[in-house]
Order: C-alpha cells, then sequence, then structure tokens
C-alpha cells in the first residue's frame, strides 16, 4: 500500500495492528471507529437468518494502550478523534486516550430500540458512549451541537455486522470535524459504514470533493459484505456520482441526527430531605 499526496480511498482487509505500523506519521485528519470491548460479544437477535459472525480480537482490552499510541502518531496535529465505547469499558479506553489526548466530550448516542442483557436484573440498554479527543486543537464545524445525540440504529434484519454503526450518526461525526478531501481512519471498520458515511457526506454536500476513507478489517466476510453493498476499495474523485444541483435537494429534507438539549424546570427540580 502507498500512503502519499495522491491516495485514494481504500478499504483493506488485514489486521489493524500491523496495519497500523505501516501508516506514515501524520497521515491521517481524522479517526473515528467503534472498536472490540473485550466481552467477547455474540448478537442473539438473528430471526430470520443465522447469527452474525463474531469478530476478532474481543476477549480483553490488553491491547488498549499500544493501539492508541498508533492513533496518535498517525493523526496529524489538530485534529479529533472518536472512539465507541460502553459504560464499563470506558474507563480502560478513557485512561488510555487521556493520556495523549486532550478529551472534550463523552458523547452520548442514544437508540430507538434497546439491547437485551439482563432482563430481569438491570435496565434496559438504550444508549452508547462515545469518547471525544483532539489532538492539539481544533474548532468543530458548524453550531455547537448537544452532547446527546438521538438516532435510530440500524434495524437487525439490515445489519451485517452485529454492532454496525448508522451512518446517519457516522456522518454527523465526519461532518462535524473534517473538511473536504480529508482522510478518515476506521481501524475496526466491519462492514464500512465509516466508508459509506464518507460518500454520504459528499452526496449531501453536492461536491466532487469527498472525505477519503481508509479502512482496516480483519474478518474479509465484512469487507466483501461492504464491497457488494458498493463500497468501493479504490475510489476516486472521478468515479463519484456528479454533484446534484440546487433544485435536486432542495425539496428534500436534509436527515441529520437530533440533538437534544435537556433543561430542568423549576417544577422537575428533585429535593432531597437530609433531616
Amino acid at each position: 500500500m502507498t500512503y502519499n499526496e495522491d491516495f485514494k480511498s481504500e478499504f483493506i482487509c488485514g489486521d489493524c495492528f500491523e496495519l497500523l505500523k505501516e501508516v506514515p506519521d501524520e497521515f491521517v485528519d481524522l479517526v473515528l471507529t467503534d472498536p472490540p470491548y473485550g466481552i467477547d460479544y455474540q448478537s442473539n437477535r438473528r430471526v430470520a437468518r443465522e447469527k452474525l459472525p463474531k469478530f476478532a480480537n474481543d476477549v480483553d482490552l490488553s491491547w488498549v494502550e499500544s493501539w492508541v499510541e498508533q492513533i496518535y502518531r498517525v493523526l496529524k496535529t489538530d485534529t479529533h478523534f472518536y472512539c465507541f465505547t460502553r459504560f464499563d469499558t470506558y474507563p480502560v479506553f478513557y485512561n488510555a486516550i487521556s493520556r495523549l489526548f486532550k478529551v472534550k466530550n463523552c458523547l452520548i448516542w442514544v437508540k430507538n430500540n434497546h439491547g437485551s442483557g439482563d432482563l430481569n436484573g438491570s435496565f434496559a440498554p438504550q444508549s452508547e458512549m462515545i469518547i471525544f479527543a483532539v489532538k492539539g486543537k481544533r474548532h468543530l464545524n458548524g453550531l455547537r451541537d448537544s452532547d446527546v445525540l438521538e438516532c435510530e440504529n440500524v434495524p437487525s434484519a439490515y445489519r451485517e455486522h452485529a454492532t454496525q454503526k448508522p451512518v446517519k450518526l457516522l456522518r454527523q461525526l465526519i461532518e462535524k470535524s473534517t473538511k473536504l478531501n480529508e482522510i478518515v481512519l476506521d481501524p475496526f471498520a466491519g462492514s464500512g459504514s465509516t466508508g459509506f458515511a464518507c460518500l454520504d457526506t459528499n452526496r449531501q454536500k453536492g461536491d466532487r470533493d469527498i472525505r477519503r476513507y481508509l479502512l482496516f478489517e480483519l474478518n474479509p466476510e465484512f469487507r466483501d459484505s461492504a464491497i457488494r453493498g458498493g463500497l468501493a476499495s479504490q475510489a476516486s474523485l472521478d468515479g463519484m456520482p456528479a454533484p446534484r444541483t440546487p433544485d435536486e435537494i432542495a425539496p428534500k429534507k436534509r436527515d441529520t441526527v437530533r440533538t437534544t438539549r435537556y433543561r430542568a424546570k423549576k417544577d422537575q427540580t428533585l429535593w432531597l430531605d437530609l433531616a
């Protein structure tokens, strides 16, 4: 693989821990990824067809610190890093990331449905956490959004990956943290949602400049599903769809992630009786 200023988008099947070593220092402009949580996850929601395959490196989190060091190395100065996690693995990722990056927020993604888990002994999980960190200093694009993001999850019947993230949510983060033609890295690409989000950003913006993507995925089944879905392994600017005209865009309401600001009202205040 050749990494230079002429780099086009690429989806590479292989071990990200080895592939990251080949990426030059300060080559990418954003890292957006959903790593394994070290919980040996297996989705049991598949009914219409067989269960989705499990994914590698999900037994423990001993790799996190060295992986974060590689992420820091390949990111340019003044760039952002988004890392999905959950309540019980948050401390591991936070400690490793905060050692090198400045953690700015813990974003909360609220889904339209909840997971399973302990049906009788715990609250139904309906959210995930996203660590938002910065290398150097970089402003977010556009208006200041809330740290609570409401976005529908991918219906289980349409998933190619057990923890597949919605393109709409990923596109929102890409648009907040990149400029045209910058490179987005996802070292745990799964079925390619980050790549699709990069292409979707281009379609929504209506220009020929794209957010280029560099995707790594160990499981060839996931990569093959992305290719079948239309995610080329080598995407060029000339191969992108022609930009839409303002007349074509105007009639349609843009599909965006809802951000919610929660404000307490006087009659909602919880008073504690300390007597």
